[in-house]
């Protein structure tokens, strides 16, 4: 019984974490965006130019 309980709450976690947050390469520019890269628009990453970082005014 005690097997099986380690093992769900095992694979919550897992499923958690990599389920969570999709993260893609690429740098910004001076505005803090920039333009998705082939592989990550067929990966469902990103779809164009996007922004990262909003400036603070």
């Amino acid at each position: 019984m005690k097997k099986i309980i380690l093992l769900s709450i095992a694979l919550i976690v897992l499923l958690g974490i990599t389920s969570s947050a999709y993260a893609h390469s690429g740098r910004t520019d001076k505005n803090g965006g920039h333009n998705c890269s082939a592989k990550s628009k067929q990966k469902g990453l990103c779809t164009g130019y996007h922004y990262h970082n909003k400036k603070k005014k």
